[in-house]
């Protein structure tokens, strides 16, 4: 096989990765998005004499989060995603954005749900099951919209 052949038979795959990649990115950005909204609008809200103790709000701690969501998002891509975008067919009813997105944020929201009952059972989880399911459902939509751009399957 020459190398222009080669690297025509190999595209495909790589232009599919690429788009699985992006999706997960989508999905790493939205939260953080949301994450950096919702407390810079608490922030402001607080009592400015509690807005120096709020430890919370600092850039340290969007690094130690975006570190942490984006390893969950990116470890969940790798694991499941990246096998679905590949083998699923692009004329599959599940490429449609209802019912992908529907799916991202069901299994999104339950994977962190179950991740998070066998490390802490007596904890309350719902803020981060509620990013979990955001970040499927966002990377879900962004993946069911640009399948005609990155999914090379028929």
């Amino acid at each position: 096989m020459n190398t222009s052949a080669r690297r025509r038979s190999t595209a495909p795959r790589e232009r599919s990765l690429l788009g699985s990649f992006l999706s997960a990115l989508a999905g790493w950005v939205s939260v953080m998005l949301i994450e950096i909204i919702s407390s810079s609008v608490t922030y402001w809200h607080l009592d400015p004499g509690l807005r120096s103790t709020a430890w919370w709000y600092s850039p340290g701690f969007y690094a130690v989060f975006g570190a942490v969501a984006g390893a969950f998002i990116f470890g969940t891509w790798l694991v499941l995603l990246v096998p679905l975008y590949l083998f699923v067919p692009s004329r599959s009813v599940l490429w449609h954005w209802p019912i992908l997105t529907t799916c991202g944020a069901i299994s999104g929201g339950l994977i962190m749900f179950a991740f998070c009952r066998l490390g802490s059972p007596q904890a309350n989880w719902t803020a981060e099951t509620c990013f979990a399911a955001i970040a499927g459902a966002a990377t879900c939509l962004f993946a069911s919209l640009t399948r005609k751009r990155f999914h090379c399957q028929t």
